[in-house]
């Protein structure tokens, strides 16, 4: 039985941007806490709820993936730690 993650994270405090797929003017500046192949977990002002389809964008170097919103949890106190998995 494997225990932890199946692969590496690389730790990073890049801003981005979070954004509904489906509702196009929900949208948000995201902090990267850390980031793999296949997700990643973000800082938000914002509950998203698990299952949203979003957009993550970083103009900074050229990155926009298609994600899932596998959990919302808090932070802080106005503060969300979400992650994603990339699709």
């Amino acid at each position: 039985m494997q225990i932890g993650r199946a692969e590496p994270r690389t730790a990073t405090n890049t801003v981005a941007s979070l954004q509904s797929a489906e509702e196009p003017d929900i949208t948000e500046t995201v902090v990267f806490v850390n980031i793999s192949e296949h997700g990643a977990r973000l800082i938000t002002g914002r509950r998203w709820p698990a299952g949203k389809r979003v957009i993550v964008t970083d103009s900074l170097v050229n990155f926009r993936a298609k994600a899932e919103v596998v959990y919302c949890a808090p932070y802080s106190s106005r503060r969300f730690a979400v992650g994603v998995k990339f699709n």
